[in-house]
């Protein structure tokens, strides 16, 4: 809580920053986790797409099912968060819940590739079994594109959402359009030591606009074609410039390598969410001063702690996030059928020195462009021809890399993904595009889609359920 009196210190607040990519902890090794986003929707007789909300008045609300599942599913338990947010933990993962009514399942750190993508699976695959029941069907794209912001309203009134909320609404449209229509697929990889963190670091911002080229997934927003291949990016892109992005060091002329100082200066002079009032009380009231300003000059005569440093530190939302491992978040969700393969890729491309120094290489001489090409990727896709150039060999570098390490259905899978999309300058949003001549498709076209592609290669991910 804010305090009378300046208290924190440089070297308390780096060392804060310094555990978020160097944490103490007792597993060792290259470790990946996957978390994945959907949407849950309902089939009626009235609308095949109706919203499905948490909590419902005859007690089907998503939450409410989830929690009459407890005893059926063994290691389903439902167990809130510290600050009372909804959450339920599944076997060695768990499931939360986003502000527009979003489904996200986190996996835990594993071993093995094979293992993080067969608990992803597993888990969509069985809830979608239960949920059916319900008349409840996933979808899997970086944006719900049937409804808009004021059609989902806010499903969670968390304080941090309504904080939040309020506080990118006072900025513009995009902040809501993130909480509200977005889902995405995240890949967490550890940093390694200090000398290799270095390296992977800028590997990992690098490959930014080549990943969100390659599996743009979002081409549709509010009903109608959003003239972009990843409407998600730009939603990211532009909904706070403070607190997304890459950050200034790393953009820098003289580069800086050390990524614990980069992240540093950009938490320092990020915006602050809330400020305290007259009375010390931390609200939203239309302020925007960055954390750096609070920090040597107060607010209202209050000064931050170490738990508003922390608090801060936890809105921060750049294309690759620091959070005692690497969190890579430049992707739209992806299908059922493809969420695996970029895991895949940056596995083999992050993991393997000689690959990631081969992507250092090639893309080193992008650093300082790469915000205005990020924008290029999501907006024209692989259609633009030197990014589609560089998607090709990015991805064969991961292949060549993944040869004799990966189990056979892993590599087949991705190899399966470059056929019929990288090696066509394509991605999935083409797909979507196409499903309905350049309009928005209906949920029956994509849930039929959906089913084509697992005919086609549904047999690579070791599905429980068939699906119908």
């Amino acid at each position: 809580m804010p305090v009378k009196k300046p208290s924190l210190k440089t070297d308390q607040l780096k060392a804060q920053v310094d555990r978020l990519f160097f944490p103490h902890r007792e597993e060792q090794g290259d470790l990946v986790g996957l978390e994945l986003e959907v949407w849950p929707f309902r089939q009626t007789d009235s609308t095949p797409n109706e919203l499905v909300h948490f909590y419902e008045d005859d007690g089907k609300g998503l939450i409410q099912l989830l929690k009459t599942f407890e005893g059926e599913m063994d290691t389903l338990v439902f167990e809130p968060s510290v600050d009372g947010a909804p959450r339920f933990r599944l076997g060695s993962g768990q499931l939360t819940f986003e502000p527009g009514g979003q489904l996200e399942f986190s996996g835990a750190p594993k071993t093995t590739l094979a293992e993080a993508i067969q608990e992803l699976n597993d888990v969509f695959e069985t809830l979608r079994c239960r949920l059916k029941s319900y008349d409840i069907w996933f979808f899997h794209s970086g944006l719900n594109p049937w409804y808009t912001v004021d059609q989902v309203g806010l499903q969670l009134r968390k304080q941090r959402y309504v904080h939040m909320n309020n506080y990118f609404r006072s900025i513009g449209p995009y902040g809501q359009k993130m909480m509200r229509l977005s889902t995405s697929l995240q890949i967490n990889l550890d940093a390694g030591d200090a000398d290799t963190a270095r390296r992977r670091w800028l590997a990992a911002n690098l490959l930014a606009p080549v990943f969100t080229a390659m599996f743009a997934n979002s081409p549709f927003v509010d009903g109608k074609p959003s003239g972009a291949y990843s409407f998600r990016s730009l939603i990211w892109q532009n909904l706070d410039p403070s607190r997304t992005g890459f950050q200034t060091g790393f953009l820098a002329k003289d580069y800086q390598p050390c990524p614990v100082e980069q992240y540093f200066q950009f938490a320092l002079d990020a915006r602050c969410m809330k400020l305290p009032d007259a009375r010390g009380e931390l609200v939203f009231d239309g302020r925007a001063k960055s954390f750096r300003h609070w920090l040597t000059e107060g607010e209202s005569g209050f000064f931050p702690d170490l738990k508003d440093w922390e608090d801060h530190l936890s809105t921060l939302f750049p294309e690759v996030r620091a959070r005692g491992f690497f969190e890579i978040r430049y992707l739209d969700a992806q299908s059922k059928v493809w969420c695996s393969v970029p895991g895949i890729l940056l596995y083999h491309l992050l993991y393997s020195e000689s690959a990631r120094e081969a992507v250092i290489d090639l893309l080193e001489p992008y650093r300082q462009t790469l915000p205005g090409m990020l924008a290029e990727s999501a907006k024209k896709g692989m259609a633009e021809p030197e990014i589609a150039g560089l998607a090709q060999r990015v991805f064969r570098l991961a292949l060549e890399e993944a040869q004799d390490k990966q189990e056979e259905a892993v590599l087949a899978l991705a190899e399966a993904f470059y056929r019929r999309y990288t090696s066509q300058r394509r991605n999935p949003a083409c797909d979507l595009i196409q499903l309905n001549d350049g309009d928005l498709f209906t949920p029956r076209q994509y849930r039929d889609f959906e089913r084509r592609q697992l005919d086609e290669v549904g047999e690579l991910l070791n599905i429980i359920c068939e699906y119908t």
